[in-house]
């Protein structure tokens, strides 16, 4: 993933290659530092590479002189950005200024990254970790997600937008996650499939999050506590039914429900929707019973929900990044190691 700075003095800008040893003692291994420096004072970057995604960890020094240029670089920018520290104020290109505060994060789509600037003086001292995405990855989750497909075509149309209208926050489940991508010490194959495994995680609960909060015009529905009590009660039988899950109309019937008010009471209340919700935890279930109760796969298939262990197989490489028998390999390895 290239990095291209613009300044209203781009002959004064350059980048040099830093020593970790040198640097602000991040933990990133195997990854490019690189520092650059202009009349916007300094950024300082590292770079860890996998095939579909490129993670930076970012960290803006930006003085009062901040200049940017609005000639097009011609590069592309698909990137899901999480602020770590401090606010990230920035702009599209004739709209007005947005902010990302500390702990949020947004999905970011431009044809060209020139039409964006992130060289706000109110930037004095932030650090952000940004994922950015091939196109065909992001392709592969579109059946999960329309309004991911939505983002990519309208990127395609030369549009430069966001998945959320508003920035979403990061549950205590995505900062572990971010957490464990920027300490992992894993270097060369073990470091590009752990981040593959950390950053489909990370992915999919961006998007599910992202995607089911309510557009601001969108008007929530009222909630009666006979309403509620139904909603967590339909949550906690579909979690405990995993084997055979109902249908929408099945588990509002049982429930004694609407099943309009049940799906959307559903992401009122949670914050995501059935269909994500129920994923993430079969998913999480499917890890358990192959890991620590050392099932078979076709026997966890089963156990989660699903009548065909190939349909099993494919939907846990998606959402872990890789299949369930290699994922099994590498901790028997692990552990081996530990113990020996």
């Amino acid at each position: 993933m290239p990095i291209h700075i613009t300044t209203q003095k781009l002959g004064e800008s350059y980048f040099k290659p830093l020593l970790l040893e040198a640097s602000t003692g991040s933990a990133f291994p195997d990854t490019r530092a690189l520092q650059c420096s202009g009349c916007f004072s300094s950024l300082l970057f590292y770079d860890s590479h996998c095939p579909d995604f490129c993670i930076r960890l970012s960290n803006y020094f930006l003085g009062a002189d901040v200049g940017w240029n609005e000639t097009a670089v011609n590069n592309s920018i698909l990137a899901l950005q999480f602020v770590l520290y401090h606010s990230l104020h920035y702009r599209f290109e004739g709209q007005p200024k947005r902010i990302l505060s500390e702990g949020q994060y947004n999905l970011v789509a431009s044809p060209d990254v020139g039409r964006i600037n992130w060289f706000d003086k109110s930037n004095s001292h932030t650090s952000t970790l940004d994922i950015h995405f091939s196109p065909a990855f992001l392709q592969s989750f579109g059946h999960l997600f329309p309004e991911l497909v939505i983002l990519l075509e309208k990127r395609e149309r030369g549009a430069t937008t966001q998945l959320g209208g508003s920035p979403a926050t990061c549950s205590p489940m995505m900062m572990r996650l971010l957490k464990a991508i920027i300490d992992c010490d894993l270097t060369g194959d073990q470091r590009r499939c752990y981040m593959q495994s950390k950053v489909n995680m990370v992915l999919l609960q961006a998007l599910e999050q992202l995607g089911s909060r309510p557009v601001e015009k969108e008007t929530l529905i009222h909630l009666k506590r006979y309403d509620l009590e139904k909603i967590y009660e339909a949550r906690e039988y579909l979690l405990q039914n995993m084997e055979n899950p109902p249908t929408l109309k099945e588990l509002a019937h049982k429930m004694g429900i609407n099943d309009y008010k049940l799906k959307k009471g559903y992401r009122q209340v949670f914050g995501t929707t059935i269909f994500g919700d129920f994923h993430r935890h079969r998913m999480e279930k499917a890890m358990e019973c192959l890991l620590e109760k050392k099932m078979s796969i076709a026997d966890t298939a089963m156990l989660t929900g699903y009548q065909d262990p190939p349909n099993f197989i494919r939907a846990f490489k998606i959402y872990f990044g890789s299949p369930p028998g290699e994922v099994r390999k590498r901790y028997e390895q692990n552990n081996d190691k530990r113990e020996s």
